[in-house]
């Protein structure tokens, strides 16, 4: 990984207990019908990502042995499991994935990406956070009720996702647009509207 002439910083312990001090203070903040991830260290966004989310659509899952609703749950939580060396399953049908065909059209073995686990008011969901090989699904309400991300996303979010990290999944249909003004997004679940103000 390093070559001739790089460099390699290691923080001493003042440092390394100033950034340990930062995680208590990071969240991991979605708002679902925007489908962008947020990072949030001590009330500062750092880092925004594009996801997919959720479809509007009961259906019957195999790895759950029943109908499931795929909408993303709003809530309040934390990530409670990095599984950093996951198995991709079909939940509709119970198989696994040993290959996926990118957008480019080439097939290449699954990405060896963690996945990353939150519980969202006090039960966990299996709406998980984790890449898609499939980037051009972004910014739609698309997945069986995870979060997807870009794959080099979703490794820069399971560094700042250790156990424990706060997570919000939002649905806020009112927000402000990169010049400050309030826009309302479109409402993707409908009846979920009454959500929004209950999690802010």
């Amino acid at each position: 990984i390093l070559k001739k002439g790089d460099t390699l910083s290691i923080p001493n312990v003042e440092t390394a207990a100033k950034m340990l001090g930062m995680r208590t203070m990071t969240t991991i903040d979605l708002n679902i019908p925007e489908f962008k991830l947020r990072i949030i260290e001590a009330g500062k966004t750092t880092h925004t990502f594009p996801v997919r989310v959720g479809r509007k659509e009961v259906k019957y899952l195999e790895m759950a042995k029943r109908e499931v609703d795929l909408r993303t749950t709003p809530g309040k939580g934390e990530i409670v499991r990095l599984e950093r060396f996951p198995a991709y399953i079909n939940p509709a049908n119970g198989k696994r994935y040993h290959q996926t065909k990118r957008d480019d059209g080439r097939y290449t073995k699954m990405p060896l990406i963690p996945y990353i686990e939150p519980e969202i008011n006090g039960q966990r969901h299996g709406e998980l956070i984790h890449p898609t090989t499939n980037p051009v699904t972004l910014g739609r309400a698309y997945s069986n009720g995870c979060v997807g991300m870009k794959e080099a996303d979703t490794w820069r979010v399971y560094y700042y996702a250790p156990i424990g990290t706060k997570v919000v999944f939002r649905y806020d249909l009112d927000i402000q647009n990169e010049e400050g003004e309030w826009i309302r997004l479109e409402d993707i679940y409908g009846e979920r509207l009454g959500l929004a103000s209950a999690i802010n």
